[in-house]
């Protein structure tokens, strides 16, 4: 993490991740909401990547994201597959962004990044017109 001040927390359920300290926080799927207390609703920025591409994971996770985001301004982040389920789930998730992983296992699912935000709003006036060769 490039800025020390910023809190980040890492939720895994992979105790070889414990390495990281008070950024690592034990999870579990399964139970959604069991974290602690002082990671509810106080993120501004979540990234989450299910463990699994059920649409039981996918739910279960974005009763994570909901207990952890913060009530205002949120950006939301879901790394997940391509599928009918993620837009039943369009009361957080705006969107696709651009970017579209691959894998290197040569996965046959189609990985996609959702966002709750629309991606080009936050990018500077100055970069958003260097990026659409205006500058």
């Amino acid at each position: 993490k490039k800025d020390p001040s910023l809190q980040v927390q890492l939720l895994e359920y992979d105790m070889r991740f414990e390495r990281y300290g008070s950024e690592f926080t034990y999870y579990d799927y399964n139970e959604p909401e069991d974290l602690p207390l002082d990671l509810k609703h106080c993120f501004n920025i979540i990234v989450a990547d299910p463990p699994y591409l059920s649409k039981e994971c996918l739910e279960r996770v974005t009763q994570t994201v909901s207990f952890m985001a913060s009530p205002v301004d949120s950006l939301l982040l879901l790394l997940t597959e391509m599928c009918k389920d993620i837009w039943r789930l369009s009361y957080w998730v705006f969107g696709l962004a651009c970017l579209k992983p691959h894998h290197s296992s040569k996965l046959g699912n189609e990985f996609r990044l959702f966002v709750s935000y629309d991606p080009g709003s936050l990018i500077p006036t100055t970069a958003k017109a260097e990026h659409d060769g205006e500058a």
